[in-house]
């Protein structure tokens, strides 16, 4: 797992935008064994960026952790709420299991990992915890044009 945790942060680095990297003896070596431990080393947005820029970038922080997570591991919704958990808090939200930018990001990440029919479905269903408004705001994302 702490391996599997190492590789996730080796490959979301290069595919965020406006975070900084920091290596150290205890986030490589941390006794959880998460994905949180990788997540906080590369989730502190750009002190220069304003609002609308920081919302743009934690989304796209969200799409793709997601696009990566659903690619390189077999899904394990606790683990995969943590690194959710990460990043929103590195971004200041308390509750990103409402918050409509992180679930439409979340969207996202699902339809750029190519995830469709019911495979997709299940993964919607486990992550909105079978809140349908949450569930709506997935979907969003995934019909999304961007």
């Amino acid at each position: 797992m702490k391996m599997r945790s190492f590789l996730l942060a080796a490959i979301i680095l290069p595919l965020t935008q406006a975070c900084s990297f920091s290596t150290s003896s205890e986030s490589s070596s941390a006794s959880s064994g998460s994905t949180s431990d990788s997540v906080k080393s590369i989730s502190s947005p750009s002190s220069s960026t304003s609002s609308e820029e920081d919302t743009k970038d934690y989304q796209v922080q969200v799409m793709n952790y997601t696009n990566v997570y659903f690619t390189s591991a077999e899904f394990d919704s606790a683990t995969y709420n943590i690194g959710i958990s990460e990043l929103a808090e590195a971004a200041g939200i308390a509750n990103w299991e409402d918050d409509a930018d992180t679930l439409t990001a979340i969207g996202k990440g699902l339809k750029k990992d190519n995830i469709t029919g019911s495979l997709y479905e299940a993964y919607k269903i486990r992550i909105s915890s079978k809140n349908v408004t949450r569930m709506n705001l997935i979907q969003k994302g995934y019909e999304s044009q961007d």
